[in-house]
């Protein structure tokens, strides 16, 4: 997954990328001195992109907004008597206009400086911009995990020469986006032979909320203008995309259910209209999920979660529209796919991760490898390494483990998840494990023992119930700190606990009543035998050609694909 960037973090990438910039262009600077006058300046613009700083602070405390072209660029903001605050946006003319006016009880409007920006080159290689609304959107983890944007993972899907500027924004409406100089701030740094990905249409027909709601005239007239056109001017490349499929299931007929038409037509009109590319997302998931997956295999791509389960939402979600990592995943790979047959992107698209590793080629489990990547979300130790004889770990295991179980990753609580961190990746995988009871007390250090209990995850109000969920509570011996040793390489029989009770908890395996001879028996622990058993019983595990099982020895990536897959296959 791509790493997600700070503001200080994008701005840099933005001034990296100026050797997209003309050469020998120099930029043309107005600054209006704004002291004591009215705080609205209109100015006649060519066409192109603008740079506008716009300064209040006074002797006197200010309240103030701005607003660039009708649109709320910064919302109110009070400074201290003697305070300054230099406020940059990016504006493309109206109607051969730029207007900026500062609303508020005291604006104190110093200064507003207006620079036309440079023509710009194309770069060596394109950079995919999107914009769109949340189902596309980059979240943070920490606080909204596990709702994921396929524009977070699409990067994954192209080699390392493709930059892809995510600047989706939940809550946004093709109106709204513009309104906050989202789009101007993208024209302001697309070059020539650039990509720009334009996915709206849930938000846009929220006639409760007139800062989004835009009408079906109005929208065709905003993205054809403006977005396709713009874009157009500065030799950019726009595709357009139906509005991400929400999860609707026809129950008479069984199947999923086309939705969002109304926007998702007049996005195809436009298309029709203008010759740009279209990417129907929308009917591609209708045709993909019904090809054959089921109701719960469509759902569990989608922000609908348990208690304890999401970050933001902990008393759980009924969420139809939005996403999870496998959701995002799933409407990336859409996309991409379509994106590879334009002659301008085909040669760095990667639909299949596992291609990028060259070091599984010849290997006995090469297949197995290139056929569970997308299915498993694997990693490699590297980009281009997945590393088949090296150990495989305990952290790795367990979200091979839990993926293929169906069992959902908790959002991570300090102080709940042993010795994990919040900067640990598989902190959410291990929460759930040790919610559900996956992880047995000999593989944590110094546990005691395990007991059922439950977890007040909403307090009860006068308006609704508390909402509580069970959970495994792990013990510690005499207050000492519980460990889990996630880094540590797993054993053969510590993977066969892990696998068998993740197919346990979800309703996938029942223990065998029939024994298995391994010469080597003795050496399973009581805890691992169970488990040992039915998974070889089930055709699971196997054995080594000389009958012996050999708990302690270590579990390669190779080997634990095989393990995990053999599982799925059952």
């Amino acid at each position: 997954m791509k790493k997600i960037l700070s503001a200080a973090a994008a701005a840099a990438i933005f001034f990296s990328m100026l050797p997209c910039m003309a050469a020998e262009t120099e930029s043309d600077v107005t600054v209006y001195d704004m002291t004591g006058k009215d705080p609205v300046l209109t100015v006649d613009a060519e066409d192109g992109d603008y740079k506008i700083n716009v300064v209040t602070g006074g002797d006197t405390e200010t309240n103030a907004n701005v607003y660039i072209n009708g649109g709320e660029r910064v919302r109110a903001y009070t400074l201290e008597a003697g305070e300054e605050q230099d406020n940059e946006q990016y504006a493309v003319p109206k109607e051969g206009k730029i207007t900026v006016e500062v609303k508020g009880d005291s604006p104190n409007v110093k200064e507003i400086k207006i620079e036309k920006l440079p023509e710009r080159e194309e770069r060596e290689h394109p950079v995919i911009y999107i914009a769109g609304d949340s189902t596309a959107q980059t979240y943070n983890y920490t606080t909204a995990y596990p709702q994921t944007g396929w524009g977070q993972v699409i990067g994954d899907y192209f080699t390392d020469d493709i930059t892809v500027e995510n600047r989706a924004m939940g809550g946004r409406s093709s109106k709204s986006f513009d309104n906050d100089g989202r789009l101007d701030k993208i024209l302001a740094e697309i070059c020539p032979g650039d990509y720009l990905l334009i996915q709206f249409g849930i938000n846009d027909g929220a006639v409760d909320k007139p800062e989004r709601y835009i009408s079906v005239e109005d929208y065709k007239a905003l993205i054809t203008d403006k977005y396709i056109g713009e874009a157009v001017k500065r030799g950019a490349v726009p595709i357009l995309l139906t509005p991400t499929a929400a999860s609707w299931w026809d129950e008479e007929n069984n199947r999923f259910m086309e939705s969002r038409q109304d926007y998702a037509v007049p996005t195809k009109e436009i298309a029709e209209e203008t010759g740009v590319t279209l990417i129907d997302v929308n009917k591609i998931a209708e045709e993909d999920y019904n090809n054959d997956l089921t109701k719960d295999e469509v759902f569990s791509m989608y922000f609908i979660c348990e208690p304890l389960e999401s970050a933001a939402y902990p008393e759980g979600t009924d969420d139809h529209t939005h996403l999870k990592e496998k959701g995002a995943r799933a409407q990336a790979k859409y996309i991409v796919n379509e994106l590879g047959k334009i002659d301008g992107l085909s040669g760095y698209i990667v639909t299949d991760r596992s291609e990028m590793f060259t070091d599984i080629s010849g290997h006995w489990a090469e297949t197995l490898i290139r056929a569970y990547t997308p299915t498993m979300n694997l990693n490699g130790v590297s980009k281009t390494s997945f590393a088949p004889d090296e150990a495989v770990s305990r952290a790795d295991f367990l979200k091979m483990a839990m993926e293929y179980a169906g069992l959902s990753g908790h959002a991570y609580r300090e102080g709940e998840c042993l010795d994990a961190s919040e900067d640990d990746w598989y902190r959410f995988y291990l929460q759930g494990a040790l919610d559900k009871g996956v992880i047995p007390a000999e593989m944590i250090e110094n546990c005691a023992g395990i007991s059922e209990g439950s977890k007040t995850v909403k307090e009860a109000s006068e308006d609704s119930e508390a909402v509580t969920a069970e959970i495994t509570v792990y013990m510690a011996e005499d207050g000492r700190t519980m460990s889990f040793d996630a880094d540590k390489d797993i054993t053969r029989e510590e993977a066969a606990v892990l696998l068998y009770n993740a197919l346990s908890v979800s309703g996938r395996i029942e223990a065998a009543d029939q024994d298995v001879k391994y010469t080597d028996r003795d050496e399973i622990s009581d805890t691992a035998l169970e488990a040992v058993i039915t998974l070889t019983a089930s055709g699971v595990f196997e054995g080594y050609g000389d009958g012996t099982f050999r708990p302690g020895a270590e579990l390669t990536r190779a080997e634990a694909v095989k393990l995990v897959s053999s599982a799925a296959d059952r």
